[in-house]
């Protein structure tokens, strides 16, 4: 037994029978508004879904490298080494970007912090 109504549910025409006769339209309200509930209870936050796709994409990237190398233990070399080697050329090209910056910044003879005096 209900205690409540839709607003929008249509009032199915019974027959002698006493059973409901559904049309077609019916079935198709019905329909959507099932799948528009159902998508309002399992909302999804885009920013969740990206980490959680990167994380299992990077398991499998472990995965896939700990077969090939053998182990688990030899894969997580190779991703140390290739770390390693990255941030040595990070440290490097940041290094060439604070020269390039300090040669282009002009000359003020005095400290580059300080205001002039009113």
């Amino acid at each position: 037994m209900r205690f409540w109504k839709r607003h929008d549910e249509a009032v199915p025409v019974e027959t002698r029978s006493g059973r409901p006769v559904l049309t077609d339209a019916d079935v198709k309200k019905a329909y959507d508004r099932g799948r528009r509930d159902e998508r309002a209870r399992r909302r999804s936050h885009p920013i969740l879904a990206l980490v959680i796709t990167v994380a299992a994409l990077m398991g499998a990237g472990l995965t896939v490298l700990a077969a090939k190398e053998g182990s688990f233990a030899r894969g997580g070399q190779v991703v140390d080494h290739k770390l390693v080697a990255a941030a040595g050329q990070a440290q490097i090209a940041t290094q060439q970007a604070t020269d390039k910056v300090q040669q282009a910044a002009p000359s003020t003879g005095g400290d580059a912090g300080a205001t002039a005096n009113p």
